[in-house]
């Protein structure tokens, strides 16, 4: 049976983990590891391992009826001529050059292709460049001290072996993480105004936290001031596969975070809403209460190459080619081009002549890409830590009223896609004080509603609940619930 064989990266998270995806000609995938990849060197996290049910490919549609793409652009030309209270989103979820060609549709409507992570506009504008350069994935092994500000097991998993292979040339781990990590030497708790004198970091020395679009802007003033105050480097993980890309190229000006655009739809501000292979009923922490809110725009126009849920609540679906089929490229966290071994372009040229349906330009797949390159070659010509341009900020002292509901994002949560760790995690000390018995399921409640969850038992601090599955009941990053055994 004939294949098709593509050299491509995973989209579970901005480590930009290369693979082979395999496609028989009834379109069953398969996917094979790359030895020659930098920066997985031939492993896979169980989100990559399960990625054949990630790529499930859209159908354009038309209000609720099937088109083909000619015509799901036309309609889409139609709906956004005079349309008002507009935006746009696209979080980095597809190629360096797609994002740039989706740029040229905000361009023709005058408005910006917003990224989804709030922390960015609350964040001097100087400090933008220390939170999306790029860093070496080896400098992690080169550290003497590391300061983990994330659960890698559950979050970015292929830097396990790099934590592991510091540890083996010397280096001692310090874990902040809700759950005490196997690897770390350390695993503490400590208030941020502690940071400086209780860590122990100094210019040899790496923090490693992430960005995402449910980040506390205070813990990234926080842990930036921290590697200003000691010299230790600082490396943000992101979670979209080309996070570092959409940053480097977008417009920081007039950005809107993910909960401002649900924010400015619930208030009417935004009327009509442009994705690119961005939704929302993946990327907020409540499904039901995001489906209620885009239910209010006028317009929902969704452009994606795989069959996500948002895709049933649009007004018009522009389907595009799988992710791992485009021509283009991506950059990940590193700062490091990678590029796809596709050469298809429906989704540019899609784009192309939406924007001059819009009185805008083409756009052209190898214009772009040229563009592309030649804006990262003057800024890229090499992956190297480069020194914090910001200042030491004023922070806010944390919040007293965080919930006890913790969620742990990670690739299938942003994805939507079934996790086998189908429980929450608790401690001993809860388990006695609710009488849970073994075998029996634990009871979660808020104002967003109930849900009953099997559960595991775990070092973690008193009173909290960790979830690495998105739940019927969250409200955000931390939710108030409250919780009895069943």
């Amino acid at each position: 049976m004939k294949e098709m064989i593509y050299q491509t990266v995973c989209p579970g998270c901005n480590i930009g983990c290369g693979l082979y995806v395999r496609e028989n000609e009834e379109g069953t995938l398969a996917v094979d590891f790359m030895k020659s990849s930098s920066a997985n060197l031939g492993k896979l996290c169980r989100f990559g391992m399960k990625l054949p049910y990630h790529y499930s490919k859209a159908t354009s549609m038309v209000d609720g009826k099937e088109a083909d793409i000619e015509t799901a652009v036309k309609a889409a030309s139609d709906k956004l001529k005079g349309a008002k209270n507009m935006a746009m989103l696209a979080v980095g979820a597809t190629t360096n050059e797609e994002h740039l060609a989706f740029t040229k549709i905000a361009d023709a409507l005058g408005i910006v292709v917003n990224t989804g992570i709030g922390a960015y506009e609350e964040i001097p504008s100087e400090c933008h460049s220390s939170i999306s350069q790029g860093i070496p994935l080896d400098d992690i092994e080169k550290a003497s001290r590391i300061a983990l500000f994330i659960d890698p097991y559950v979050q970015y998993p292929l830097l396990v072996r790099r934590l592991l292979a510091a540890k083996k040339n010397g280096a001692t781990i310090v874990s902040l993480a809700c759950q005490d990590l196997n690897l770390a030497d350390e695993n503490v708790s400590v208030n941020p105004a502690d940071y400086k004198t209780e860590l122990g970091l100094d210019d040899n020395s790496m923090i490693i936290t992430d960005v995402h679009p449910h980040t506390d802007p205070e813990q990234v003033k926080n842990l930036l001031n921290l590697a200003l105050m000691t010299g230790a480097k600082i490396m943000f993980m992101k979670p979209f596969v080309d996070s570092t890309g959409v940053h480097l190229f977008g417009k920081t000006a007039g950005q809107m975070g993910l909960q401002e655009i649900m924010d400015g739809i619930n208030d009417g501000s935004i009327k009509t809403l442009v994705t690119l292979n961005s939704d929302l009923l993946e990327l907020m922490p409540n499904t039901d209460e995001a489906a209620k809110t885009l239910e209010k725009l006028d317009n929902l126009i969704v452009m994606t190459s795989r069959d996500s849920p948002v895709n049933e609540m649009a007004n018009i679906v522009i389907a595009t080619e799988p992710l791992y089929a485009k021509a283009g490229s991506f950059m990940n966290v590193e700062g490091q081009v990678l590029n796809n071994s596709g050469e298809s372009t429906v989704g540019i040229d899609a784009m192309s002549t939406l924007s001059q349906n819009l009185g805008g330009e083409a756009s052209d797949f190898q214009t772009i890409h040229n563009k592309m390159m030649e804006s990262v070659l003057q800024k890229y010509t090499a992956p190297k830590y480069s020194e914090l341009e910001c200042k030491v900020m004023e922070t806010a002292a944390p919040s007293e009223d965080g919930g006890n509901l913790v969620s742990v994002y990670n690739p299938f949560m942003w994805c939507d896609q079934t996790d086998d760790n189908d429980f929450v995690i608790v401690n001993m000390t809860m388990v006695d004080k609710l009488g849970l018995r073994k075998g029996g399921m634990i009871s979660l409640t808020s104002d967003a509603g109930s849900v009953n969850m099997r559960y595991t038992v775990r070092d973690i601090p008193d009173g909290l609940i960790l979830t690495m599955k998105k739940l019927p009941v969250i409200t955000g990053n931390t939710t108030e619930v409250k919780a009895e055994a069943v």
